[in-house]
């Protein structure tokens, strides 16, 4: 295990990602390999991925499937997590995925975790501005099912004694690496490019300035 308290993994050591044939999920797969990272890459359609290379390790299988959780983390040094909530899922993947995750990685011997959901899963020290609670009411009219299986894997996550970070992002787009505003919701903006997010989750991976926290990060 290279994590310790500090939060802290070294480059070179080997990731297990969840979400990783996603849109951000594919950013951070190649910020990984081209900065010297091995990754073990969970994905129900191995075909699916968009890449190979010689340090990517696809590994078939559900994130809602405890077996297939455990088959992937073996053999990594800190997991990653891209995933999203699933419009209709009455299972919920996030929170099924979380579940899984905070009891097989201490089997292992794994505590980093650094997991994305949307900023409208809120947080102690949040002051959400009146944009905020709109967007909010509205994904959770529109969308209820979506916010509850997101704020279930948050819940499950920041209640485990794994390091963990939870990274809160708003509406997602592309674009290229941006600096970042990096705080609570209330203290940032509306909008974050993929490839930014993607970048600070390796960053965090290194540096382990939010372990345990649940930064919003937005342009």
């Amino acid at each position: 295990m290279t994590s310790g308290l500090s939060g802290k993994v070294r480059v070179g050591a080997t990731l297990a990602l969840l979400g990783g044939t996603g849109r951000t999920g594919r950013l951070l797969i190649d910020r990984a390999l081209a900065e010297g990272y091995a990754l073990r890459v969970l994905a129900r359609d191995p075909e699916r991925l968009h890449r190979r290379d010689s340090a990517l390790t696809p590994v078939p299988g559900d994130a809602r499937h405890a077996d297939d959780v455990f088959r992937l983390l073996e053999g990594a040094d800190a997991v990653l997590s891209t995933l999203g909530p699933v419009r209709g899922d009455g299972a919920g993947v996030m929170a099924q995925s979380a579940h899984h995750l905070v009891a097989v990685m201490p089997e292992l011997g794994l505590s980093r975790l650094i997991t994305l959901t949307g900023a409208g899963v809120r947080q102690p020290g949040d002051r959400p501005k009146m944009s905020d609670r709109l967007i909010r009411r509205a994904l959770a009219t529109l969308q209820p099912d979506v916010l509850r299986d997101s704020e279930a894997h948050v819940a499950t996550v920041t209640a485990s004694p794994l390091e963990w970070t939870v990274v809160r992002a708003p509406r997602l787009g592309d674009g290229p690496v941006q600096p970042l505003k990096v705080g609570m919701v209330g203290d940032i903006g509306t909008f974050v490019s993929r490839a930014s997010v993607a970048d600070f989750m390796l960053r965090e991976l290194e540096e382990g300035r939010w372990v345990r926290q649940a930064p919003a990060v937005s342009h």
